[in-house]
């Protein structure tokens, strides 16, 4: 990029990747509400998923799949990393929606702070560029479609005497035991 601004053209695609990984990362987030619901023991518990944020909403997910009988340790443990992975997936959202935008020494530039333990400035600065947002637009579809094969596979767990017409045969790979 050289010392002249954006241009409002590139400035708008810019704005519109924004957007696309915004949607998509807030699927990545109803997907994990909608697991944590299939996992809640009642209707209490899964109130409490109700407005939470990704933070809350795998901890709650978590804490029902200890205790859903219908669930082997293998799913457990898949449910564990999946959850992670999106924990760190939505982080790098958060470095693009929750801060200023500026530009940096000619390069359009997120900055948020973040704890001195973390990052030795106490600011987590990323470059803003299309290509940047599109990738991470891409890596949250694969998170939302991880969890989305965990769902059907706890769903048919719980249920299994349920057929829903038109579901197609899992074909992801197992979970290792």
């Amino acid at each position: 990029m050289s010392d002249e601004r954006m241009s409002d053209e590139d400035l708008a695609q810019v704005h519109a990747a924004l957007g696309r990984m915004v949607y998509t990362a807030a699927t990545v987030e109803m997907t994990v509400e909608i697991t944590g619901a299939l996992l809640a023991a009642d209707a209490a518990e899964a109130a409490k998923l109700k407005g939470e944020t990704i933070g809350g909403l795998s901890k709650l997910a978590l804490k029902y799949a200890k205790v859903a009988s219908y669930l082997s340790p293998s799913m457990r443990t898949a449910l564990e990393g999946i959850v992670l992975d999106v924990k760190a997936g939505m982080d790098h959202r958060n470095a693009y929606v929750h801060g200023p935008w500026g530009e940096l020494d000619g390069v359009l530039s997120a900055m948020n702070s973040k704890p001195f333990s973390v990052e030795p400035s106490g600011f987590r600065i990323k470059a803003v560029s299309v290509e940047h947002l599109d990738r991470l637009t891409g890596e949250l579809e694969d998170l939302r479609e991880r969890v989305m094969v965990w769902f059907n596979r706890a769903w048919s767990l719980k249920h299994p005497d349920v057929k829903v017409e038109g579901l197609l045969p899992d074909t992801a790979p197992p979970y290792p035991a």
